[in-house]
């Protein structure tokens, strides 16, 4: 093994003249360091013992010494660029605890500094000079040392720290970490081979904290993942393999973000390091199509806390990890394209689903999934790893949350105060953006940022939800007859006046014509909203674009049947998740317009039936 370079001073800061000139007692690169226990400012006791397997720097130094204050803040440069996981055990020559803490307090130094059980210490180590630097590897052995001439400086100090970490040796102190990176592939379905993008890993992040301190110990960008299975194999989940990472040995929380593309992240622990990725927004809420770069994957935050590595120092260890979206999967579909409205076994129209549009798609997420015990509605709090964040196997009752959960209140006076939150706000409904419904035994596509509800606000608006607009083909419509004053059955549309008004399960042409077949005396000069005609029981349709249109409004949500307290997934939509929404039946025709009223009961009778299917990953 060859050593790093030895730097000699022939010129001191202190001589001491007090010091034995036996050679054996002193310590050279490429020597063990002899034991030591050192007692720290911070109150923890360090050592050599303790430190084994970890590369730490241990300085000897003398507040008095100019060249000592000057490596003094190199030691403090160095072990802010370490955060702390590269100890520094800064030891004084011959000083009083509080003389060492006065002079700490002067210079702004905020790393500890130790002092000997052994004040004989500074003479096992030292030769006639301060300050006095040595490196140690994990196996205890000197690797580098250096005095005052020159002093080493923080560039040095830090390659000489990252080739040791780089280069590991050949006893303890490291770990050859593996990854296996498992993207779930459940509620997958035979035309995904067009959305395999939903399954790429393109670019990886990963972050290592203490999990002692939670500071952060290292980061690493990963690029050029292998696949180790076909996106097109339907049998098994999709994974990724990361080889042979060397890695200090420790205890690690460990973070993952994968296709991660903003702003870059800096973290000193790991509650900035969540704040931060918290605070980010997406716009638009809702992705038609996924980028060839995939979308934006995290493990679940709690799932890698606390994994010890030290056991497999030496070694090689896989670390499994899965990975999950920040956005939820759905599907939209019929389950047949003509449905036939019909009474007492009579056919009165067939109903075309010809689009649907997405509303009330939220535009904040957190990326790691956020949860609170809900048995009332409580203000919003402080979000600490790992009570308030979700994990497989710790969900119980505790509901899954989003960034605007506790804003969303349907007690406030003005209703529009919720429509900031979302894009495509159903207060601010029009009828533009439509995306085309597939014929039945297809989908179309969405993904979308979680949305949840708390139970009490259950209201329209208030959760995500979709219009679907369809077309309307009576059989026949009746056209009231001036010259006979009676009605006439017209099979042919185009006949057909431009609004057409459904009563009884039969369709009419005219105000006059109602009014004849019901006996109701209408105004015939007035048009009417949908609200007014509701009251006689009357509905109407439009004709647009080349047919009769109407919408139906569905608001999408999956129950815990539980009535006293709230499930997980209560009301509306958790990221990772997939949902197929496909319409089974419809039993009338919906509004002739969309007029937003958000401040019903969330379950109006929309005359369309869908059939919401779950797969929670």
């Amino acid at each position: 093994m060859s050593f790093l370079l030895l730097f000699v001073l022939l010129v001191s800061c202190v001589q001491d003249h007090d010091e034995s000139d036996n050679s054996a007692m002193k310590v050279n690169v490429g020597d063990y360091v002899p034991a030591f226990i050192l007692s720290g400012s911070d109150g923890n006791e360090v050592s050599s013992a303790s430190l084994e397997g970890q590369i730490y720097i241990l300085n000897f130094f003398d507040t008095g010494c100019l060249d000592c204050r000057e490596e003094l803040q190199v030691m403090q440069k160095v072990f802010d660029k370490f955060h702390g996981n590269v100890p520094i055990l800064n030891v004084p020559r011959s000083q009083t605890d509080e003389e060492v803490k006065a002079y700490w307090n002067k210079a702004g130094l905020n790393m500890p500094f130790y002092m000997p059980n052994d004040k004989n210490l500074y003479y096992r180590f030292a030769t006639k000079i301060i300050p006095r630097t040595y490196i140690v590897d994990g196996n205890g052995r000197v690797r580098a040392a250096f005095s005052d001439k020159p002093i080493a400086d923080s560039a040095t100090l830090e390659t000489l720290l990252q080739q040791l970490v780089g280069e590991g040796s050949s006893g303890e102190g490291y770990v050859n970490l593996s990854m296996r990176l498992r993207v779930p592939a459940r509620g997958r379905s035979i035309d995904d081979y067009y959305f395999h993008n939903e399954y790429t890993i393109s670019n990886l992040e990963v972050w290592f904290f203490n999990a002692e301190t939670k500071k952060i110990f290292t980061k690493a960008e990963i690029k050029g993942l292998s696949m180790e299975n076909a996106y097109y194999d339907t049998r098994y989940d999709i994974s990724y393999l990361f080889k042979d990472m060397r890695l200090l040995v420790g205890i690690y929380d460990i973070f993952f973000l994968a296709n991660y593309y903003n702003d870059p992240i800096e973290a000193e622990d790991e509650m900035e390091f969540l704040n931060h990725v918290d605070s980010i927004t997406y716009s638009d809420g809702v992705e038609a199509n996924l980028p060839e770069t995939g979308p934006v994957m995290t493990n679940r935050a709690t799932s890698l806390m606390g994994i010890n590595l030290l056991p497999w120092s030496n070694k090689s260890y896989m670390l499994n990890v899965e990975l999950e979206r920040v956005m939820a999967k759905l599907q939209i579909g019929v389950a047949q394209n003509i449905f036939q409205l019909k009474h007492n076994q009579r056919k009165y129209a067939d109903i075309n689903i010809t689009n649907y549009k997405l509303v009330n798609l939220n535009r904040r997420y957190y990326l790691f999934q956020h949860r609170d015990s809900l048995p009332t509605f409580t203000p919003q709090p402080e979000f600490i790893l790992p009570y308030h964040f979700s994990d497989y196997s710790d969900v119980g009752e505790q509901y899954v949350v989003d960034p605007l959960f506790y804003r969303k209140l349907a007690n406030k006076e003005d209703a529009k105060a919720v429509g900031s939150y979302y894009q495509s706000w159903f207060g601010d409904f029009t009828t533009e953006n439509f995306a085309s419904m597939p014929s039945a035994d297809n989908f179309g596509y969405a993904y979308i940022l979680e949305n949840t509800v708390f139970k009490t606000s259950q209201k329209n608006g208030y959760s995500p939800g979709v219009v679907f607009k369809a077309a309307v083909n009576p059989v026949f419509v009746y056209l009231y007859d001036f010259s006979q004053k009676a009605l006439k059955e017209e099979y042919r549309p185009e006949y057909w006046p431009r609004v057409i008004y459904l009563y009884n399960y039969n369709f009419y042409g005219s105000v006059q014509a109602v009014n004849l077949a019901s006996g109701l005396t209408l105004d015939e000069l007035v048009t009417y909203t949908d609200e007014q005609l509701k009251t006689y029981g009357i509905k109407q349709c439009r004709f647009n674009m080349g047919v009769y249109e109407t919408f139906y409004t569905y608001w999408i949500h999956h129950r815990c049947n539980q009535t006293d307290f709230m499930g997980a997934m209560e009301y509306g939509i958790v990221r990772n998740n997939f949902y197929r929404m496909v319409v089974t039946g419809v039993n009338g025709i919906g509004n002739s317009v969309i007029e937003p009223d958000i401040m019903r009961n969330n379950y109006p009778n929309s005359y369309v039936d869908v059939e919401v299917n779950v797969n929670q990953n």
